[in-house]
């Protein structure tokens, strides 16, 4: 396994275009074209996860399966993020599409939670680019959606930008294009207080 660091920051739409230009005065170059992804989040009955993820808890981890719904043939990857006390890392294990078809339908087994199932999808598009010999991301169009019912939400003006690096990373490096705070994010636990607000809000009886 290799620890990284992972530096975020949220940028409203009108950061964004600031943000790209800063960029590629620097010297930064787009490093992939920009393609769609589709995350599947496990979590417990119980959503240990989103609760540990929430409070801050080490060790913790996120689950899911994610794949590229416009590529010609599909290829499935289950995702492990943990972090634990002494660092960030991943496990990514490419799996068949039968195997990806029964997880979905009966859930998985993690050594540290037991028993996971499907809990919200995730899609939006991420730009790649490379700075410094850094590779960088910027995910927009986010769209979060219930597994289990048609509750759908979009986030309207929250763009995640990303610097992926080793840990010998200098923090300091991006404060000329960045000069936005950097935060914790999380995409399903986002994900997850959208989309129970939403389930409240339709339960509001309309007089």
């Amino acid at each position: 396994m290799s620890f990284r660091v992972e530096e975020k920051c949220i940028l409203q739409n009108i950061q964004t275009s600031k943000f790209k230009s800063s960029l590629f005065k620097e010297g930064g170059k787009i490093l992939f074209p920009t393609r769609e992804i589709l995350s599947l989040y496990f979590d417990t009955r119980d959503t240990k996860m989103f609760i540990d993820s929430e409070e801050g808890t080490t060790p913790r981890k996120k689950i899911r399966i994610r794949f590229y719904p416009n590529q010609r043939i599909k290829t499935f990857n289950l995702e492990k993020k943990i972090n634990s006390a002494e660092g960030r890392y991943k496990i990514s294990e490419k799996i068949s599409e039968d195997k990806y078809s029964k997880i979905i339908k009966h859930g998985l087994i993690d050594n540290e939670y037991g028993f996971c199932y499907p809990q919200i999808w995730v899609k939006y598009s991420r730009e790649y680019f490379s700075l410094k010999n850094q590779r960088i991301t910027l995910d927009t169009n986010i769209v979060y959606q219930d597994y289990k019912s048609e509750i759908k939400q979009k986030d309207q003006d929250i763009n995640v930008f990303e610097i992926k690096a080793n840990l010998n990373f200098d923090k300091n490096l991006f404060d000329n294009i960045l000069p936005f705070g950097r935060c914790r994010f999380s995409k399903y636990s986002e994900g997850v207080k959208v989309i129970e607000e939403s389930k409240k809000r339709q339960q509001i009886p309309n007089y």
